[in-house]
């Protein structure tokens, strides 16, 4: 169900700094249509933001976001490693906005060395965030040939984004939250923040965040439809939670979905831990 058009004046935390909208994808011309052909050839309606770098982050701007993380995503061994160096490129070139780009990195667990290029993403190119898509690599996040990868990115602190569920609608089951609990499970310094809340499956990874200590989640909505939760495990969780607006492949505009997080009826800290304080913890925690 799509979100209602809903005016939110967002609110800042106490060092009146801007949203951290921990979700968006700002990737290279080409992959960047592929990925919206793919959308538009599977959902009905239309996304809420055109493809331009610069207009999307404008959109973003007036909903009052002042830093995005832009993940690309690899679909198959091999182009990991050219991903990292555009996603850094693109946050270089984006440097002079008013919304500061965070690159993001990548990796397939069928490239030739995962490591070397989760390494290579973060120091050759000061990458200080990962993200793995499940579905798009059809791979599991628990795969072994992920585990010196794994090990790298637990040592270094750097927070990987997991779209866990398989489903062309990017939904996601109960039991595909599994494989990344064994991750948690063999890597307890790692920081697994898994996308879209696991959306339909919101209130079993609240059961995780709730257990596993380096387990987050991000309350980006799916296509057309916000994470709904339960109000009070929000607040109770709210600094394992962070802001995604999924801009541009997404039919809910960002002012849309933080209406949507406000009416979860947010206590001033949580507020501000899931609309950017935890984000920024994360990164300023990365070695």
């Amino acid at each position: 169900m799509k979100a209602e058009e809903t005016y939110f004046e967002p609110d800042f935390d106490g060092a009146g700094l801007s949203i951290v909208d921990s979700h968006t994808h700002l990737l290279p011309g080409r992959l960047a249509e592929k990925v919206r052909a793919f959308f538009d050839a599977n959902m009905e309606g239309d996304l809420a933001y055109p493809l331009d770098h610069e207009t999307i982050l404008a959109r973003l701007a007036r909903a009052g976001i002042g830093t995005v993380w832009s993940l690309p995503y690899a679909h198959k061994p091999g182009v990991a490693a050219g991903m990292n160096a555009s996603s850094a490129g693109i946050a270089a070139r984006l440097a002079g906005n008013p919304v500061k780009v965070v690159g993001a990195g990548t990796v397939h667990p069928g490239d030739s060395d995962p490591a070397a290029i989760v390494r290579e993403a973060r120091e050759k190119y000061d990458l200080k965030v990962l993200k793995l898509h499940c579905s798009v690599g059809n791979f599991e996040a628990d795969d072994p040939r992920l585990d010196r990868a794994w090990q790298y990115l637990a040592e270094r602190r750097i927070p990987v984004i997991i779209h866990l569920g398989h489903a062309v609608s990017g939904h996601t089951t109960a039991a595909e939250l599994l494989p990344l609990e064994r991750v948690a499970q063999k890597f307890p310094q790692g920081r697994l923040i898994v996308a879209h809340c696991g959306h339909r499956a919101g209130p079993q990874v609240l059961d995780l965040i709730e257990k596993y200590p380096g387990v987050y989640a991000d309350l980006t909505p799916v296509v057309t439809e916000p994470v709904e939760l339960p109000p009070a495990r929000v607040n109770q969780l709210a600094e394992k939670l962070l802001f995604g607006s999924d801009a541009p492949n997404t039919a809910v505009s960002a002012e849309q979905n933080l209406a949507h997080i406000h009416q979860f009826g947010l206590d001033e800290k949580a507020q501000a831990a899931i609309l950017g304080a935890t984000a920024r913890r994360l990164l300023a925690e990365v070695i």
